[in-house]
């Protein structure tokens, strides 16, 4: 071990390197972005389409179809869902983890565009997406709300207020959103143009002509050029009013002759409100890197001064703001850090006296503030997980430095200069402490390999904890003997408070346990099993869950009026929950959404796009207590349960990555019926299962559509062309663009021709509607057609380009998700499903079992690594596993904890686990280490082992302890998230600590030879 030898002879280079490395480590904490949960990368992809008027069997067979078609040409796509309704098409993609997300968007675009040419020309909008959390989720909602003010007037304020806010650097973006646009509609009577003989076609024609706005071109004259400007396109609605629209020798129509011409807004698809006000949304995503702490400041500021400027009755309220949220969690993350670092401190103090301590102390800034330099350069930024990652890193990052300066302080003891203790004490022990670093490495290692949602939630943990822990590992080699060989002075004998004590317990009480067990060795070994495996029997009483929920005072409220409904049924279901709101105490405010989902607010809960029978509410609760958030979530269940013309549902905000549902079963086959009759056998044994609320069949409720039959033979003797009738209903009900006008204002707006209808179109208005004949005579609908109601589905769903129907629920507690849904498959097992049919858990339990698969993959390739470093140091196949065998006894603590505690085996537990796989091993290599020096050195097994495990029961004792108060402030903090994570690893240490200290002993007995040990 040379570097402790370079450090102290060249100590001046080493401290300026030090020093050097401080510096950009704290600038880096300046500059580094700021949020409060990750930004992961996704490579998740969403196609909508929206194509008014089609059903959801022709969606299929038009659009689904030939996107599903290209799909499959796509290489490293895993799963494709596709959800058909009414007008709309959702394809959810998701391509392989690990792969460049951007490239695999740009692939999909190309395949998507290269058969836009043989989709429906109606299609309204054609979206292709990434599920990008960095760029969708907003970091502010901002709500413009009014009663008495017009659409139109608190568009243009809105307008305003999103310039201002452009002018700020670090946003990405800014949309006005929930406000219907404004067009120019042109309602047609079609009886008026049908006494004068004039078609649809005609009309609709004539005015795309009169709009055009083709270049003239330039003439030269006198070596000049001039542009020539055409008379096309208009500028005004009295244009557009004035338009000829048919001529005779005595008589001019025009188009106000036969249609009334104005502003209007487009039908309202997406109705929102603040507080039951009419009101608009301004939405504000973030740049990528950027700390929204200090980019929400700005803003606030720009709102603060924009606020001053607003009309009379107009107010400006901040719905969501993500930054407070941050600052918050931010905050209470640097408490967890500062109170552990204050109990590590103490606890050394107690230990080594204050000039030990110091130094030891002294390593916790510098190996924190130079691995937020790496942090930072790794791309990642301080948020909730970086954060607990430096507290889980804590204790593990002082164990090198207080194994060192114990050393250092033995050879003190023994009379060796200051220099030679400092140089003798950290190369002895060096060789253990990079192995014990190393171990620990390679369990957190794998963690960053981990592709998958729950991967991308978690990396920067795994990295922020192994650069902290190389930084620690230099420091403690380096700059720990040099200030040791400056500050502990003359002073031979620095034991502090608790040290002679510790001395004295290990002399009373654990050298006689100590040769007990070498008298009775199997004692001892069967009560570690019994011990052992009654953790074990525990564990199904610990329970599994997988990611816990967000502890957020925000809940989105979801209402689904039935299948077919307009938007003023969903209106009246968002009503209710207003109603229900507005007497609950403990709310600060809520946003309503109808029509619409409310823009994205949190990272794995995108919204849902246009649909008239949801509604979407974002409640804001005063402050997080869990006790009373709970309580009114039970309230709500209650009182929601009374409404019977939509159901409203909810689920509190979760981590991790997103799923459709925590209980999702997947039916897979052809035939619709069949798939239906299934469904409610499926429906029928999920809401039978206790635990479960809000089950959902899509199948359940047919949907009536109105049918026009239009009758072909009548049609052809009057010379009606099937697809201009067609076009002619789609024109008169839904409205037909005819393109866009650019009036004298600058602003540009829809040019629409439809029937003259306030609201929806109603089942009389179809009689309003003529078709054009052969001879150019109007034929009335009735001459041709007629109506019928027929039934038909209300969704149909796509799994992997296969027909199926996802029947899914909530849960009334997320941690039983697991054994919930274990419940349910135990009941579909005895379901008879006809051949070509199968189903499909999805939901939470397909996302856990596939994550904690990975995660169980991840702990052998740790275990193999950590075994693998142990064969290289120690040049034997026997030592290392005895020094495994603190893994198993770290497992009978963690069960214990966790069941005393009451939390359950979740995704993090998990996580610890593994992470304490790379832990505990650090004892068991100090304490094999020194006896195999010991024995090198003439002693025999016995005498070595009794005096290796002796001398280092205090550095053994003391690591485990600063393990364990480093974490103890985030673990009591109660959280789903870190609680689990923090027992796991708090309970394992405690047991393997004192299992270790009598069971290794015993196994070195049994399995090492008297031969003299080599070790590095």
């Amino acid at each position: 071990m040379k570097l402790p030898a370079f450090a102290l002879k060249n100590h001046q280079f080493t401290l300026i390197l030090v020093a050097l490395a401080t510096l950009i480590g704290w600038f880096s904490f300046q500059s580094m972005p700021r949020s409060e949960d990750p930004k992961p990368d996704f490579p998740f992809y969403n196609i909508v389409v929206v194509y008014p008027g089609a059903d959801p069997i022709d969606m299929e067979e038009l659009v689904v179809e030939p996107i599903e078609d290209a799909l499959e040409e796509i290489e490293d796509i895993e799963t494709v869902n596709t959800s058909i309704k009414d007008g709309l098409v959702v394809v959810n993609v998701e391509a392989t983890f690990g792969i460049n997300t951007e490239d695999k968007l740009n692939e999909i675009t190309r395949e998507i565009n290269a058969i836009k040419a043989d989709l429906p020309d109606e299609i309204f909008s054609l979206d292709i997406v990434q599920f990008d959390p960095n760029i969708r989720v907003n970091i502010m909602q901002i709500a413009l709300y009014s009663d008495a003010t017009p659409y139109n007037h608190l568009r243009t304020i809105a307008e305003d207020l999103k310039y201002e806010l452009n002018k700020i650097s670090g946003i990405s973006g800014v949309d006005v959103e929930a406000e219907p646009q404004e067009e120019v509609r042109v309602s047609l009577d079609f009886q008026q143009i049908a006494q004068r003989n004039i078609s649809l076609q005609q009309v609709i024609g004539i005015l795309q002509s009169q709009n055009a706005n083709i270049p003239g071109g330039n003439v030269s004259s006198d070596g000049k050029s001039f542009t020539i400007k055409t008379s096309g396109g208009y500028k005004t609605l009295d244009q557009i009013r004035n338009t000829i629209i048919s001529s005779t020798n005595t008589d001019l129509v025009y188009l106000k002759d036969v249609a009334n011409v104005r502003f209007d807004y487009e039908d309202l698809r997406w109705k929102a409100a603040y507080m039951g006000k009419k009101a608009i949304y301004v939405t504000v995503t973030q740049k990528p890197d950027e700390n929204v702490v200090t980019l929400s400041k700005e803003i606030n500021d720009t709102l603060s001064e924009f606020k001053s400027t607003l009309p009379v009755g107009i107010e400006l309220v901040k719905v969501f703001e993500q930054a407070e949220a941050v600052s918050i969690r931010l905050s209470d993350f640097f408490t967890n850090l500062l109170q552990g670092i204050g109990l590590v401190g103490l606890i050394i103090f107690l230990f080594f006296g204050f000039r030990p301590a110091a130094i030891i102390m002294t390593v916790i800034p510098l190996s924190i503030v130079i691995a937020i330099a790496g942090i930072d350069f790794s791309g990642y930024a301080l948020q909730q997980i970086s954060i607990a990652a430096l507290v889980i890193a804590l204790g593990l990052l002082v164990d090198n430095g207080i194994v060192v300066v114990e050393n250092i302080l033995r050879y003190r003891r023994r009379g060796l200069s200051l220099q030679e203790s400092a140089l003798k004490g950290t190369t002895e022990v060096g060789g253990a402490i990079v192995s014990s670093t190393i171990t620990t490495i390679l369990a957190f290692a794998p963690l960053a390999l981990l592709n998958s949602g729950a991967g991308e939630f978690l990396r920067s943990l795994p990295v922020t904890v192994i650069l902290v822990l190389i930084a620690s590992l230099i420091l403690a080699l380096s700059f720990t003997p040099i200030t040791a060989r400056k500050l502990l002075g003359k002073k031979t004998n620095h034991k502090g408070f608790i040290n002679p004590l510790l001395m004295t317990i290990a002399e009373k009480s654990y050298v006689p346990t100590l040769q007990l067990a070498f008298k009775r060795p199997l004692l001892f070994v069967v009560g570690a099993l019994i011990f052992f495996f009654t953790a074990f029997a525990l564990f199904p009483f610990v329970g599994v869950s997988f990611f816990p929920t967000a502890d957020k005072p925000m809940l989105l409220i979801e209402v689904d009026a039935p299948s077919g409904a307009n938007l003023e049924v969903t209106e009246a279901g968002v009503a209710f929950v207003e109603a229900v709101l507005l007497q609950t105490e403990g709310i600060k405010d809520y946003a309503t959404n109808i029509g619409h989902g409310n823009p994205m607010v949190y990272y794995n809960r995108p919204n849902t796009n246009y649909e008239r029978t949801h509604g979407q509410i974002l409640v804001n609760f005063e402050q997080w207590n869990p006790e009373e958030f709970y309580s009114t979530l039970a309230s709500f269940r209650r009182q929601f349960s009374s409404y019977t013309n939509a159901q409203i549902t909810f689920s509190e905000l979760k981590n991790g990555p997103p799923f459709e549902a925590p209980v999702e079963i997947k039916i897979i086959g052809d035939d619709l019926d069949i798939l239906r009759e299934i469904a409610f056998d499926v429906e029928a044994i999920i809401a039978s299962t206790e635990g479960t609320n809000n089950v959902q069949n899509p199948l359940a409720i047919a949907k009536t559509n109105l049918k026009v039959n239009i009758n072909h033979d009548r049609a052809g003797l009057f010379g009606v062309n099937i697809l201009d009738a067609d076009i002619a209903l789609r024109t008169s009900l839904a409205g037909f663009t005819v393109g866009d006008v650019t009036l004298n204002n600058n602003e540009e707006y829809p040019l629409v021709v439809r029937l003259p209808i306030a609201d929806e179109a109603q089942i009389t208005d179809f009689h309003r509607v003529y078709f054009t004949g052969r001879l150019q005579q109007q034929i009335p609908f009735r001459q041709i057609a007629n109506l019928e109601f027929e039934s038909t589905v209300n969704e149909i769903q796509h799994f992997d380009f296969q027909r199926s129907i996802a029947i899914t629920a909530d849960v009334n507690n997320p941690d039983e998700t697991t054994a919930i849904t274990e419940n349910i498959i135990k009941e579909l097992n005895t379901l008879e499903l006809p051949q070509g049919y199968s189903l499909f858990i999805g939901g939470e339990y397909e996302a856990q079992q596939q994550t904690f698969g990975d995660l169980g993959i991840l702990l052998i390739l740790s275990m193999l690594g950590i075994f693998a470093v142990l064969v290289l140091q120690f040049r034997s196949f026997k030592q290392p596993l005895i020094i495994f065998a603190a893994i198993p006894l770290a497992v009978t603590g963690s069960f214990f904890a966790l069941f005393i505690t009451g939390w359950s085996f979740s995704f993090f537990a998990f996580v610890g686990f593994i992470s304490l796989v790379g832990i505990v091993v650090n004892n068991s290599i100090i304490l094999v280490d020194y006896s195999n020096q010991l024995m090198a050195q003439g002693k025999s097994k016995i005498e070595a082992i009794q005096e290796g495990a002796t001398t280092r029961f205090t550095p053994i004792v003391l690591t485990t302890t600063t393990t364990i108060l480093g974490l103890l402030p985030l673990t009591l903090s109660a959280t789903s998230l870190w609680s689990p994570l923090g027992w796991t690893i708090i309970g394992g240490m405690i047991s393997s600590t004192f299992l270790t200290l009598i069971i290794v002993p015993i196994l070195y007995n049994w399995f090492t030879s008297e031969v003299k040990q080599i070790s590095n």
